[in-house]
């Protein structure tokens, strides 16, 4: 990122669109973001409580070499609404 955008700049979803790296569904109405890598036996990685899906940003690759890896935001965290 260049220069520094106040969080509040813009809404969720416009922030979202611009700067979340992955995908997004929709879960029971909730948008859900989550990044999904590798192929294989599924694994999903949950965070913490008032975390977000980049607690495992240095263990996506190593173990998106055997897997196919699912981290989420889990809802109200990190992305997903």
């Amino acid at each position: 990122m260049g220069d520094f955008v106040p969080w509040n700049s813009q809404t969720m979803d416009a922030w979202a669109e611009r700067y979340a790296e992955g995908k997004f569904v929709d879960l029971s109405g909730r948008r859900t973001h989550f990044i999904e890598r590798g192929q294989g036996r599924p694994i999903v990685l949950i965070h913490g409580f008032n975390l977000d899906l980049h607690t495992w940003t240095k263990n996506l690759d190593r173990l998106a070499a055997r897997f196919k890896v699912y981290a989420p935001d889990l809802w109200g965290q990190g992305y997903s609404t």
